[in-house]
């Protein structure tokens, strides 16, 4: 099995001082950059919050291998997104004490699946820590995260040293729709290489992983845009890509796209 505290060792480092300053935060957002590792990081972390919390004979790290601990709650996505009564479930279990008199450590698996009804609900939550209620917030990208969130948690970036290499076809795509001298022509274009929205959907995706990449790594492949221009453009592609599962009529989504990329444009460029 990999040894995630070596190949994490920053991480697992920042987090034991904090331990053993007794300066935890109550809200932390890992951003996992895709790390294929990440459930078992997630598990070593609450062994080390849980473990120093507890100190009674329990056999903690089964429990939280097994994801039966107690004091831990999940929230997964409940279809397309992380529902209100989710997490006013966890609110109202965690108004009881914790069963061993430790901490408790509620873990959203996605955060990026927070919509503004459900963040609304959390922000009370994040805004009125308890002293040992600790939110594990995760996602892949702190930048798909809604901003009223990410503001009130400390973010823990894990590092992915896995190298990306794009199929050319996806770059060129990429550098069509970011090509402020086509304008709407780029309509065209598209279409003439795109037969149905799944397809469509499927090379939005990839223009979405590509602009993450050169925005995380700062690198100047789309030197006519600010990393800000490029995180709005993301934000874009994702609601493109929401619209595609619902939308019969992909060419009107595309239509929606290219006007919104363009706007981004007269913006910045």
């Amino acid at each position: 099995m990999v040894n995630v505290i070596e190949e994490q060792n920053t991480f697992f480092s920042f987090i034991d001082k904090e331990i053993k300053n007794n300066r935890l935060s109550h809200a932390y957002l890992i951003e996992t950059n895709n790390y294929i590792y990440t459930d078992l990081v997630i598990k070593e972390l609450l062994k080390r919050i849980i473990g120093y919390s507890q100190d009674n004979g329990l056999n903690i790290e089964k429990l939280i291998d097994d994801c039966t601990h107690p004091d831990i709650s999940y929230i997964d996505v409940d279809g397309e997104t992380i529902k209100r009564d989710q997490l006013k479930n966890v609110q109202r279990q965690f108004k009881e004490k914790s069963n061993y008199n430790g901490k408790q450590v509620y873990v959203i698996r996605d955060a990026t699946k927070l919509n503004n009804i459900s963040a609304n609900t959390m922000l009370k939550f994040l805004e009125e820590p308890e002293e040992n209620i600790i939110a594990i917030l995760v996602a892949d990208n702190r930048y798909k995260v809604i901003d009223t969130i990410l503001s009130r948690c400390q973010v823990v970036t894990l590092k992915n040293e896995s190298k990306y290499e794009f199929d050319q076809n996806i770059v060129i795509f990429a550098e069509n729709i970011l090509d402020k001298s086509k304008g709407f022509l780029v309509y065209d274009e598209i279409l003439e290489t795109i037969s149905n929205r799944g397809e469509l959907s499927k090379k939005l995706k990839d223009v979405e992983q590509l602009l993450f990449y050169y925005v995380k790594k700062d690198q100047k492949k789309f030197l006519d845009y600010s990393r800000t221009s490029l995180i709005k453009i993301i934000t874009i592609l994702e609601d493109v890509i929401q619209r595609l599962e619902y939308y019969v009529n992909y060419k009107l989504v595309l239509d929606y796209l290219i006007v919104k990329v363009r706007e981004v444009q007269n913006e910045c460029c």
